[in-house]
């Protein structure tokens, strides 16, 4: 039976596509195995906060979309946004999280701060305290650098994996959320 185009790809790994596309005279291959990560969560000691950060472009330029969770020493959501944040680069999303990350902790009077990025330059760029950012934001990102003065900040990289719920609100296609 010639059933046209054939494409090359995996099965889902189901009794139901075994079954059906056997019947069809269709080769069969499986799927591999969902890959594992492990992962820890490390819980906080009061009075710090702990932040995951994203943000995302689905072109080069296309309309950038930073997104953040916060979360207390419980693991609880004290807060949680996206938004969509003009036209550029997904590194002006992932500087445009940060910048919005350390703006509303301080007007919160939240100074003891756990940022995780899964960008690592971002990561690079707290951590150094470096200005190489881009030119339009960078009035901003000097003001960030001023607040930081202030907190006790600890900044590290996080795998995408494990950023998964950030990763899917800076990924939503809504105008904004908090």
């Amino acid at each position: 039976m010639d059933i046209g185009v054939h494409k090359l790809g995996n099965m889902h790994n189901s009794w139901t596509d075994y079954t059906s596309l056997r019947t069809i005279g269709v080769s069969l291959r499986a799927a591999p195995p969902p890959k594992v990560v492990n992962m820890h969560w490390w819980p906080l000691v009061a009075p710090w906060i702990k932040v995951n950060t994203d943000g995302s472009a689905l072109g080069a330029p296309s309309n950038i979309a930073p997104g953040d969770i916060f979360r207390d020493s419980w693991a609880w959501v004290r807060g949680c946004f996206h938004f969509t944040g003009g036209v550029g680069f997904s590194f002006e999303a992932e500087l445009l999280a940060i910048i919005l990350v350390v703006q509303i902790a301080y007007s919160r009077g939240r100074l003891h701060l756990w940022i995780e990025s899964d960008f690592f330059y971002i990561v690079h760029l707290l951590q150094s305290r470096s200005t190489s950012v881009p030119w339009r934001f960078a009035a901003s990102w000097r003001k960030v650098l001023e607040l930081l003065k202030d907190f006790r900040l600890q900044v590290t990289h996080i795998f995408r994996e494990e950023n998964h719920v950030v990763d899917i609100m800076a990924h939503q296609n809504t105008p904004e959320g908090w």
